[in-house]
């Protein structure tokens, strides 16, 4: 069962939540996660692209070492052809790498703009550090609780540079842990990352950012 898919509509939705509150959860929940050293998990990317009529899903896995602030994403993808593809996202240091079958593509994000915003969203996102992920996309963020999760969501203002107007982030009311983000594009195409099944501050080795 592909959970990326499922999973995005579970549980029902309650009012939105005071300032204060949604303040006070985003603070509980950044200072659990400045508990999980490393997390590794598997994870489900959802493409929803326009022009194109069916989804593109992958599944892999997603390694991440907070005190290093590096992050690997890494996809087997059956394209609409069947054949599948190997893909992988590396966050390492100042560079980005996008990997796509054979082609490699590595951006600084000291010069690209995009890059840069999309490294601190999903590092943001994945630490915790929501009111640091909303004031990088110049948005404000407001909070909706479900059965399962707390859900933060952020209007990215239209002044804002870079390729998003929306983001969704869902956090495990069990273990304050991402498990769902949600990047909406400008262009009508969206991204939905689900990372569910998770293992923290096991014992992983830098080398597994290496390009």
């Amino acid at each position: 069962m592909l959970l990326g898919i499922a999973v995005v509509a579970c549980g029902f939705f309650s009012a939105g939540a005071s300032a204060q509150d949604k303040d006070q959860v985003a603070a509980s929940i950044q200072k659990k996660n400045e508990s999980y050293k490393t997390v590794v998990s598997s994870c489900t990317q959802v493409k929803t692209m326009k022009g194109m009529k069916k989804n593109v899903t992958s599944q892999g896995k997603m390694y991440f070492i907070r005190e290093a602030n590096q992050m690997k994403m890494q996809f087997t993808g059956h394209k609409n052809s069947g054949k599948e593809k190997d893909n992988q996202l590396i966050l390492n240091g100042d560079k980005v790498i996008m990997i796509n079958g054979g082609s490699r593509n590595v951006f600084n994000t000291k010069t690209d703009h995009n890059m840069k915003l999309l490294q601190q969203t999903l590092l943001y996102c994945i630490k915790g550090q929501i009111a640091e992920a909303a004031k990088v996309n110049k948005s404000a963020f407001n909070l909706k609780t479900t059965d399962q999760y707390y859900v933060f969501d952020f209007d990215v203002a239209k002044s804002a540079k870079g390729r998003w107007n929306h983001l969704e982030a869902s956090y495990s009311k069990k273990d304050m842990s991402l498990c769902i983000l949600k990047l909406e594009e400008k262009n009508g195409n969206t991204t939905v990352y689900n990372t569910l099944q998770k293992e923290f501050n096991t014992v992983l080795t830098p080398d597994i950012f290496n390009y």
